[in-house]
């Protein structure tokens, strides 16, 4: 029979779970299909979902019909889920990077409250939700925050399970989740799943004396359970498309890292170092201090060394390539978070003075306020304008919020309360702005299209090719380009994603040249051109003057031949 201590403790582990999910579920999951799908990577991977429901196809993911073998399948699956359940719906598409960013956000609360105390680890899940590059994966239909928090769960099971003694049954079955989760994480984005809780565990382990360790992580069931979760996928995915192993692995995961060939986003090695900042605002004006605090404890040697360990090694890693993207750098806010919390605890316990709070407000009107007011300057004229505005008052408000009960209080509690607080305000203001980001989508002309449309028509993008086009007209669209262009493998772009398929299959029906396009738009059957506007004139005039339907929307022209 349990003891009433025992009782209260569960009940409160539970208490703090089901709060969390609820609080932060809300906080996630409000306003998520408001705007349509930006691109090019919410058209894209929706895509590539769809085509899966509509084909029955859970092997070979494609895109517009074209074998799309950058990334494996299980994001793919997850959105796949959510559309047979509720439909082609943008808040279905966004509904499982919100789970995840909440789920995120949870374990963090609990790794927290494991092993710190239960003050930390709320302290780290609301930090670690409120900050805006978190907050914004989660609303966004693409893999990387999925990946993020299956790594961070990864390396939240191995840590946990390092506080057993050896030998013990907990700390194995922490260890087999940990497989499990990486084989997860592997499904999802390939190498790197195992490439960072493999260096960030081995490098703690060799700081802390624990290096036997090593050997128990590594017991017999661990490796066949990952590799029974992960292989049957890559087996059958390479049966049906040979040459795919080759392709993910080594063009896809190690050329694209050492940067051979042209990818976009080629950036400087301090490219992350902004992004960072910027990301974890307005906790970032903790984040030196606390990193500093932590290191001070026992260097690498202690639990916080863990979390160090993981901050920099993620940091490292993903400053190397040439090619940065916002995303990719995720993985470092969750041991962020930690640290930061473990700082604000300390403080909160003895009593921080009004001087250093007062100085880290002084940093955060500095940082974030004058940047939002000059870029309402610079923006005035643009349509993000009064958002850019209302969030910078609502940073001013609640700045000074903090500053005036910093000045009357010595309790950081109310300052940190208000600052979150503003935090969420901001978040939600900038969600609110998405539709007025959104500019390039093309939702309002496909739905138009789709009034018009017959099963018999054909749709044709000529020198272009729009990302979010197939998934609001549900039905795959013929490209007119250049597919035997010598500089295609040079050019990161969408012909060169599409150009990656080719090899896989037959695609000469839908992947066509000018000639072809030319050729079909003489025949009986309807044909429907989108193109740049800025094309649509010398486009008539190669046509003959035999456009019989025109119309424009943005910067996109259509034409008919019909």
């Amino acid at each position: 029979m349990l003891s009433s201590h025992t009782k209260q403790t569960i009940y409160s582990w539970l208490l703090d779970l089901t709060c969390a999910f609820c609080l932060i579920g809300l906080f996630y999951t409000l306003w998520l299909g408001h705007h349509p799908l930006f691109t090019p990577d919410e058209g894209r991977y929706s895509e590539i979902a769809r085509e899966m429901v509509a084909t029955g196809d859970y092997i070979t993911p494609r895109l517009n019909g074209v074998a799309f073998l950058d990334k494996p399948a299980l994001y793919y699956w997850l959105q796949a889920s959510a559309i047979t359940l509720f439909g082609l719906k943008e808040w279905a598409l966004r509904l499982w990077p919100a789970l995840m960013g909440v789920i995120g956000c949870v374990s963090t609360l609990m790794i927290g409250r494991w092993l710190f105390n239960r003050h930390t680890g709320w302290l780290a899940a609301i930090t670690l939700a409120t900050s805006p590059i978190y907050y914004g994966g989660a609303h966004y239909a693409n893999l990387d925050l999925e990946v993020a928090v299956l790594i961070t769960l990864t390396l939240y099971a191995l840590i946990a399970g390092l506080q057993f003694p050896a030998g013990e049954k907990t700390r194995s079955h922490f260890f087999l989740a940990a497989w499990i989760l990486a084989a997860l994480a592997f499904l999802t984005k390939g190498m790197i799943a195992l490439a960072f809780p493999a260096t960030i565990t081995t490098l703690w382990l060799i700081c802390s004396g624990q290096f036997r360790s090593l050997k128990e992580m590594l017991f017999f069931k661990g490796p066949l359970l990952f590799a029974a979760l992960v292989l049957p996928w890559y087996f059958l995915v390479e049966k049906a498309n040979p040459g795919f192993l080759r392709f993910f692995f080594i063009d896809q995961q190690v050329l694209r890292f050492l940067a051979h060939g042209d990818f976009n986003n080629q950036s400087a090695w301090w490219f992350y170092l902004p992004v960072v900042f910027a990301g974890f605002l307005p906790w970032s004006i903790f984040a030196a201090q606390a990193i500093k605090d932590a290191f001070n404890r026992k260097g690498l040697s202690g639990i916080d060394g863990f979390f160090l360990l993981w901050l920099g090694t993620v940091l490292i890693f993903f400053s190397i390539p040439k090619s940065k993207t916002i995303g990719y750098i995720l993985p470092i806010f969750p041991p962020l978070a930690i640290l930061t919390a473990r700082y604000l605890d300390h403080f909160w316990q003895e009593n921080l003075k009004r001087e250093k709070l007062g100085l880290s407000l002084f940093l955060l009107m500095s940082w974030v306020v004058l940047p939002a007011i000059t870029l309402i300057t610079l923006f005035k004229h643009h349509a993000m304008g009064p958002w850019l505005l209302i969030a910078a008052l609502i940073l001013a408000l609640m700045g000074g919020i903090v500053f005036t009960l910093a000045r009357q209080s010595r309790s950081l509690g109310t300052g940190w309360a208000a600052m979150a607080a503003g935090s969420i305000l901001f978040c939600i203001t900038f969600l609110g702005s998405a539709t007025t980001l959104n500019h390039d989508s093309l939702k309002p002309l496909a739905l138009q299209l789709n009034t018009h449309l017959q099963s018999g028509d054909e749709v044709v993008t000529y020198y272009k090719y729009y990302q979010d086009l197939p998934i609001y007209l549900q039905r795959r669209i013929t490209i007119v380009a250049d597919w035997q262009a010598a500089d295609i493998p040079e050019r990161d772009n969408w012909v060169r994603e599409m150009w990656y398929g080719i090899r896989f299959q037959n695609t000469s029906d839908w992947l066509i040249s000018e000639k072809t396009l030319w050729e079909r738009w003489r025949s009986p059957r309807r044909v429907v051109v989108l193109l740049d506007k800025r094309r649509f004139q010398q486009f008539a005039a190669l046509s003959g003057n035999t456009v019989k339907e025109h119309g424009e929307y943005g910067e996109v022209a259509w034409a008919s031949n019909r």
